[in-house]
């Protein structure tokens, strides 16, 4: 299932466009670092008020569309039901309130913060995607009508994530410094630390593994 190759680092997106403020005077780097994670992944926007980042009502537009974007790239070009889109949306919630990750101190060095952040990668995806095309395999309904087939296809990724959430397993806590950098008056996470890590917090390599 070629669309589940992007599903693990759209949230880097969400992330790098959470730049709504954080110029002026005062300015906790480590705060700011976890205001953007807790709102990206749990949905929780009290840091993201506090550090000023922006209003509650711009966090949950945020958490929101970040939340759209991903059903959008799993689910486009297939017909399912209402329903079976929310059953699916509230998994992803899941899956990404589920992380476990600790933001540390930041150290400034000239216009640049250094925010340690200390995780641990949640075995998702791996475990998900076998579940998941054993099911496809194992498959013995109607094939005829597509669209039918599509939301079937699509319950059966639903199913293998609920499953493997219910028992998911983490690895040894890494630690991953993420940069904040003073752009045109603005502070900014770093992209590609932000990329390192998402990699950090979720098994993304096995989303790209097929059968």
């Amino acid at each position: 299932m070629k669309k589940m190759r992007k599903l693990a680092l759209l949230l880097v997106a969400v992330l790098a466009a959470a730049v709504l403020g954080g110029c002026g005077g005062s300015f906790d780097a480590s705060g700011y670092v976890k205001a953007l994670l807790d709102n990206s992944y749990k949905g929780d926007s009290t840091e993201f008020v506090a550090q000023k980042v922006g209003s509650k009502e711009e966090a949950e537009k945020l958490y929101e569309e970040g939340l759209d974007s991903e059903m959008s790239t799993m689910t486009t070009g297939i017909q399912i039901s209402e329903e079976l889109e929310a059953e699916f949306r509230e998994v992803v919630k899941d899956v990404y309130k589920n992380v476990k990750y600790t933001v540390g101190d930041a150290t400034k060095k000239d216009d640049v913060y250094e925010v340690e952040v200390k995780c641990q990668k949640m075995d998702i995806f791996g475990p998900t995607m076998e579940s998941f095309y054993a099911a496809v395999e194992a498959y013995d309904g109607d094939t005829s009508d597509e669209d039918a087939l599509n939301e079937q296809i699509v319950i059966m990724l639903r199913d293998a994530f609920k499953d493997t959430l219910a028992n998911v397993a983490y690895e040894d806590e890494q630690s991953v410094t993420v940069r904040v950098e003073l752009k045109n008056n603005v502070w900014t996470p770093n992209e590609d630390d932000i990329k390192k890590l998402q990699e950090s917090l979720f098994d993304t390599e096995a989303a790209n593994v097929t059968p």
